[in-house]
Formats: C-alpha cells, structure tokens, sequence
C-alpha cells in the first residue's frame, strides 16, 4: 500500500502503510492488528484520532486535538502547530515540538522537548533538553540534561540533570543537578539532593538535606535534615535541622541550626543565631544575639547583642558590643567588653572592660577596667591592671604567678 489519505470525519482501518498517511480533521485510524506502521511521514490537519499504537518516520499536526490510544514511535522529528497532543502510552522521537500541550501517559524519549505550554509525562523521561513555556510535570524520573520552564516544574520521582532554570515554582524528587539550580521563586526537593549551586528568589526547602556548592537565596531557606555545603548565603532566614558543613555563611536575619555548625572560614548573621550543639569556624560576627553550646573560633568572635553559650566561646580576639549579656566562659588572647556588657567568666591575655559593665571573675595578663566596672567575684591578673577609682571589687584584685586553667 502506498501514500494514504482518510478523508474529513471518516474513519479508516490500517495495519500497514508503504509510504505517507495524511488525515484531515476529525479523521480517526483503527488499527488491524495492535499497532499503526507508516514507513513515511504522518500529518494531520485539524482533530484526529489513533486508536491504537503508532510508529512512522516523522509526525506532524496543526489546529487541533491529537490523541493516541497508545505508543508513539517516530524515527525522526514530532511537531504540532498551533495544537496538542495526548499519548497514552509512551513517546519516543529525536525531537518534539507541541504548540500547546503535550500530555504522555507512559515515557518519553526524545533529545529535545519543545513545548509552549503544558508538557506532562506520567512516566519517565529523559532526553537532552526540555524547554517548557508554562507547567512541567513528571509522576517518574527525569534523566535530562537541561530544563528550562517559564512557569512551574513538578518532578516527583529523582532527577539527573546539569541545569534547571525555572521562573515560578519547582519542586523535585531529589537527585543530581550537576549545575546550576536556578528558580525565581520556590524551590522544593522532596529527597537527598546533590547540587553545584542554588540561586532561588524566595523559598528553598531540602526535604531530606544535601550536599553540593553555592545556596544563594533571597528570602528563607530550609534544609530538614544534615547539609554540607560551600558557601550559604541568604537574605532572610536560614534554618538546618541537622549538622551543617561548609566554608561559610551569610545570613541577613535569623541562623536556626539544631546540631553542630562547621565552617572553614567565616558565619556572618545580621540578625540572630541559634546553633543546637558545637559551632566551629575561622570568624564570627553577628549584629544581633548569638547562641550555641560552644563556640570554637580560630580568629575574631563579634557578637552585638547576647552571646549565650553553655560550655563557652574561644576565640584569638572577643568582642562583645555595647549592653552586650554572655553566658559562659569566654577564652581568647583579646577581650573586649562594651560599656554596659556583662559577662561571666573571663580568661584572656589582654582585656578591656568598658564603663558600666560587669563581671563574674576575671583572669588575665594585663587589663583596662573602665569607670563603673563590677566585678562580683574574684581579679587575678599576671602582669598589669589599669583599673578606674570607682571600680567595685568583691574581693581586691590580686597578682599572680600562675592564672587558672582555662575551661577551653
């Protein structure tokens, strides 16, 4: 049999064609056997339908509803102009372009997706790139090397990708983007992700944590399980519930991490910080209040607000600011308390308590009391104290040989 046309509303039983099939609107194919085998081209003009499986060398449509009552194989390209197309069962081309929609009952395979609105794939899919104008949707897997959608991605299953850019909203069954994660506003996965970086407009939940690079978000990020990372940088808040691991993070309002916190260099909070267990870093500086078990600092602790802490903060040099309330033992080579400051313990080589502020003990090298300094309990000092007139001492302070081991 060769070239085949089926005529506007007829409907036409083939098994197989030698050649090109052509059906005009509202055309429907019935197949002999269970499948459709066209050795040429399929083209439709207006609304069809295959009620049955359908391989052929190219497929095309315009101006209408296309729907196959299972598979479609093409050996080369399928197009629809100004029209959708409904497949239920799987897709396999070398590229696809639909105008409208694309809705795949089963998988789909093809090197390039092509679609300007909906694309929706019940199955898996895998292929080169998707670009997708409005909803992507996928209820399996999704194996693709680059996703671009204008509007919102729904991947259920475990992805595999280099690059997902996605203007609204995303969500993600976990898995591997090699690349760039790029969303302009929500961004879930629901599983372990593996990523190079994240840059997301608004909301980043990790579902089951990850690990990977650079996170970059403007509003609230949310990791409900162990993160590592390279750098964390969020514009408002920031929470890890779990260990974190990384070089270094920056948080213009609140830091909740319920475990341990391990940075190569530096945490940078504008607001607060709460960290459940042990927060380990090279620098930390923070506007508001900060609090943790213990604060282990190769470098400079600035804290603004309160420092709270329960087995205390170690650092070269300690700076608390002005009105400033620590808890636990504070250990570094410099201290600086502002004025009105108070604190507990301190153990440093040199120290500086501004007016106004207060002690618990204090043990040092050498040290600058300011005006209205008071110290309820002990002053044991190696080297030199400069202490104003009006400093109230619980007990005289005393010169030492040896000050006390320091609890850090």
């Amino acid at each position: 049999m060769g070239d085949v046309s089926v005529d506007r509303g007829a409907t036409a039983k083939l098994g197989h064609v030698e050649g090109d099939l052509k059906l005009g609107q509202a055309a429907r194919i019935e197949p002999e056997d269970k499948a459709i085998q066209v050795t040429g081209r399929v083209s439709c003009d207006g609304d069809a339908e295959f009620h049955g499986s359908l391989s052929c060398s190219e497929f095309s449509a315009r101006h209408g509803k296309i729907r196959i009552e299972g598979d479609l194989n093409a050996k080369g390209e399928v197009k629809v102009d100004d029209g959708q197309l409904a497949i239920d069962g799987s897709l396999e081309a070398t590229t696809v372009t639909v105008d409208k929609a694309l809705k795949i009952g089963g998988n789909a395979r093809a090197d390039d997706f092509d679609v300007g609105g909906v694309l929706e794939v019940r199955g898996t899919i895998s292929g080169k790139k998707v670009d997708v104008g409005g909803s992507f949707k996928v209820q399996g897997t999704a194996e693709v090397e680059e996703v671009d959608v204008g509007g919102t991605v729904d991947i259920a299953g475990m992805v595999k990708s280099a690059k997902l850019d996605v203007g609204g909203m995303a969500r993600i069954g976990g898995g591997v983007v090699s690349q760039d994660v790029d969303v302009g506003g929500k961004f879930e996965s629901t599983k372990p992700l593996k990523f190079s970086k994240i840059d997301v407009g608004g909301l980043v939940t990790l579902v089951e944590g990850g690990e990977g690079g650079d996170v970059d978000v403007g509003g609230k990020f949310e990791s409900r399980a162990d993160l590592s990372f390279n750098s964390l940088d969020v514009g408002g808040m920031a929470s890890i519930i779990g260990n974190g691991r990384g070089v270094e993070v920056d948080v213009g309002g609140l830091l909740r991490v319920s475990g341990s916190l391990m940075l190569e260099k530096d945490l940078d909070i504008g607001g607060r910080a709460y960290i459940g267990a042990e927060l380990r870093l090279d620098s930390l500086d923070v506007g508001g209040s900060m609090e943790a078990d213990q604060i282990i600092a190769q470098k400079s602790v600035e804290v603004g607000g309160d420092l709270k802490t329960v087995k205390g903060t170690k650092g070269d040099t300690v700076e608390l600011g002005h009105g400033s309330r620590a808890s636990g033992p504070i250990v570094a080579r410099e201290v600086s308390v502002g004025h009105g400051g108070r604190v507990e313990d301190v153990y440093a080589d040199t120290l500086e308590m501004e007016h106004g502020s207060r002690a618990r003990n204090l043990y040092f090298r050498d040290g600058v009391i300011g005006a209205g300094v008071h110290v309820e309990g002990e002053v044991l000092y190696t080297d030199t104290i400069e202490a104003s007139s009006d400093v109230r001492f619980a007990k005289p302070a005393s010169k030492v040989s040896d000050l006390p081991k320091a609890p850090l």
